[in-house]
C-alpha cells in the first residue's frame, strides 16, 4: 500500500414573524480564530501539503447535531456547506485527479477520448454494450452525498473513466447491486445502483472518492465488499484531506496484504488529527453555551418582518437520455454531451436573473451537486456579476454566529423528495444575494399548475408542493429561480429484489463513532 500526498403573501409583502429570540449568553468577549479547535482539544499536525496553503485554507470547524460524531471538518472548496466560486470547487477535484494520474497504471486514463460518442455508443445488449459503452478506463465511485460532485470532478480528470456515485434515494421495485451501512452517519444507508449491473466486473481499477478520510473505515469496508463482488488488482482512495491516525494507515496496508491488492491513497493535504476521548462532552458544553445557535439557528428569523421575494420557474432544455449526474451512470459520452448542454442552460438562467450584474447563489440539492456546479461555472464565465455555488444537505450542523466558527446560519426545511426528514442550507441570510438559483431534478417537483409557462413569476411556491418548505425559506433571503432538470430514468435497471430477499451484498458497518 502506498500513500501519495498529495404562509404565503403577495410578492413584496412583509411576512410577519415573531422577533428572534435573544442569543444565548456566551463569554464576555466572543472567541475568535482558532477557539473551537482549542476548546475541543483537537491537535493537528500537517505532514504533507501539495498546494502549500495549509489546513485552515481547506477546512473550517463546526459542531454536528449527531450523537455519534461531535465535530465536522467543513470544507471550504467542496461547495456543500459553504459557498464557493464554482471554478475553485472544480479545480479542487482536478487537483485530486492529477494525483491519481501520477500513479502507475493510470497513464492511459488521463488521455482524453477523441470522439467518445463513437468510442462508447449507448446500445443495449451484452454487458459491454450497456449505455455508456465499453469500459477501457478506471471506474470512479463517489460517496453520497458530500462527495458526489467531487467524484465527478475527479472523473473529469480521468477522461477515459466511467463514474458512479452511491445514493440514498431508493428506486422503487429495484435492488441495488451493493448496499452499505455507515453506523456513524446521520443517514446510515446508501446504495450503488448502476444502470449496467455488470459494470464492476470488468476488472478495471476502482477509485473511491470522498471529501476526507478520518479513520478510513468506510473506505476499507467498501473495498472488502467490492472485492467480494468482483475482484480486481488495484484500488485507489482519493480525497481532499487524509487525516487518518497512524493505526488507520496501518489498517490500509494490512487490508492490501490480506486481499492481495494494490491500495493507494492520494490527497493534496495529509495531516494527523488527534481527537481527545472526551470530545463529545466538550462539544455538548459548547452547544449548551451557544443554545439557539447564538442567533444563527434560523437565518430567516433574524428580523421581525421579511420581504417575500418572487419565485420564478424554469425547466431546462435537457436531453432525456443524458443523466443529471452519476447515480446510475456517467460515461465519457455523457461527459462530452454535458459540455455541450450546459452553456445554453446557463444562458437561459442568466436571462431570468433579477440582477444579472449582482451577486447570485446557485444552489444544488443534496446529491444533485455536479450539474448545478457546472451550470454555476458556465454562469460565472458569462455573467457580469459574482457567482457562488453550494448545496443543500442532510447533514445536521449546530450553527453559531461567532467569528471563527464555520457554520454561522442555517435554514432548515422538509426535504423536497422526502418531507418526513429535514434538509438544510447553511450560511445563507437575507440580503446576501441578489438572486438564488436552486437546481432540482423532476422527481422532487410535484407540479399542480401545468398551465404556468416556464419563466413565469409565482408569488407563492405552493404549486411545487415538494419544494414548498425550501422555497418559503429561500424567498425570504432573495428572489428565487427554480431550475428543474429531468430525472434520469435508467433504461437498463437492476432486477427487482424478490419480496423478503436480502440486499445484494452484506452491509458496510462500523462501530458508533466511526468516521470515514
Amino acid at each position: 500500500m502506498t500513500a501519495t500526498a498529495g404562509t404565503d403573501a403577495p410578492t413584496g409583502a412583509p411576512i410577519p414573524h415573531p422577533p428572534a429570540p435573544a442569543p444565548a449568553r456566551g463569554p464576555a468577549a466572543a472567541p475568535a480564530g482558532m477557539w473551537l479547535w482549542t476548546e475541543l482539544g483537537l491537535d493537528v499536525q500537517v505532514t504533507a501539503d501539495v498546494a502549500g496553503q495549509g489546513l485552515h485554507a481547506l477546512v473550517g470547524l463546526a459542531l454536528r447535531r449527531n450523537p455519534r460524531r461531535a465535530h465536522l471538518l467543513v470544507s471550504r472548496v467542496l461547495g456543500k456547506h459553504l459557498p464557493v466560486a464554482p471554478a475553485e470547487a472544480l479545480a479542487a477535484g482536478a487537483g485530486v485527479a492529477a494525483l491519481v494520474r501520477a500513479l502507475p497504471g493510470f497513464e492511459e486514463a488521463g488521455k482524453r477520448v477523441a470522439d467518445p460518442r463513437v468510442a462508447d455508443p449507448p446500445v443495449q445488449g451484452s454487458s459491454a454494450e450497456q449505455p455508456g459503452g465499453p469500459r477501457t478506463g478506471p471506474i470512479v465511485i463517489g460517496y453520497c452525498e458530500t462527495a458526489t460532485a467531487l467524484g465527478h470532478a475527479v472523473a473529469d480528470g480521468l477522461p477515459a473513466s466511467h463514474y458512479l456515485h452511491t445514493t440514498r434515494r431508493p428506486l422503487p421495485g429495484v435492488t441495488p447491486i451493493l448496499e452499505f451501512v455507515e453506523s456513524h452517519s446521520h443517514a446510515t444507508h446508501h446504495w450503488l445502483m448502476p444502470e449496467d449491473r455488470e459494470i464492476l466486473r470488468c476488472g478495471a481499477p476502482i477509485v473511491l472518492v470522498d471529501d476526507e478520510l478520518s479513520t478510513g473505515r468506510t473506505a476499507l469496508g467498501t473495498i472488502r465488499i467490492l472485492q467480494a463482488h468482483a475482484p480486481r488488482e488495484h484500488y485507489v482512495v482519493a480525497t481532499l484531506l487524509d487525516a487518518r491516525p497512524p493505526a488507520a494507515r496501518a489498517a490500509f496496508a494490512d487490508l492490501a496484504g490480506e486481499l492481495g491488492v494494490r491500495l493507494d491513497v492520494v490527497a493534496p493535504l495529509t495531516a494527523t488529527v488527534t481527537v481527545p476521548a472526551e470530545i463529545a462532552d466538550r462539544a455538548a458544553r459548547i452547544r449548551a453555551r451557544f443554545a439557539g445557535g447564538a442567533g444563527g439557528r434560523d437565518a430567516a428569523r433574524a428580523t421581525g418582518a421579511l420581504v417575500a421575494h418572487p419565485v420564478r420557474r424554469l425547466v431546462a432544455d435537457w436531453p432525456s437520455d443524458l443523466p443529471d449526474g452519476g447515480r446510475h451512470r456517467w460515461s465519457p459520452t455523457d461527459r462530452h454531451r454535458l459540455d455541450e448542454v450546459v452553456p445554453p442552460v446557463a444562458a437561459t438562467v442568466l436571462a431570468a436573473l433579477t440582477r444579472p450584474a449582482g451577486r447570485t447563489l446557485v444552489l444544488g440539492t443534496e446529491e444533485l451537486m455536479y450539474t448545478p456546479m457546472r451550470i454555476a461555472d458556465a454562469l460565472a464565465r458569462t455573467s457580469p456579476g459574482e457567482i457562488r455555488y453550494q448545496s443543500t444537505t442532510r447533514s445536521p450542523v449546530h450553527p453559531v454566529d461567532v467569528d471563527g466558527y464555520a457554520i454561522r446560519a442555517a435554514l432548515t426545511f422538509p426535504a423536497p423528495d422526502d418531507p418526513g426528514r429535514a434538509s438544510h442550507v447553511y450560511n445563507v441570510r437575507p440580503g446576501m444575494y441578489d438572486d438564488i438559483v436552486v437546481v432540482v431534478d423532476s422527481v422532487r417537483v410535484v407540479d399542480s399548475v401545468p398551465d404556468v409557462a416556464p419563466g413565469a413569476d409565482r408569488s407563492s411556491p405552493r404549486a411545487d408542493t415538494g419544494l414548498h418548505g425550501m422555497l418559503t425559506q429561500l424567498r425570504r433571503c432573495a428572489p428565487v429561480t427554480v431550475l428543474t432538470l429531468p430525472s434520469y430514468q435508467p433504461s437498463y435497471r437492476p432486477s427487482p429484489r424478490p419480496t423478503g430477499a436480502p440486499p445484494a451484498a452484506g452491509p458496510l458497518t462500523g462501530a458508533p463513532g466511526d468516521a470515514r
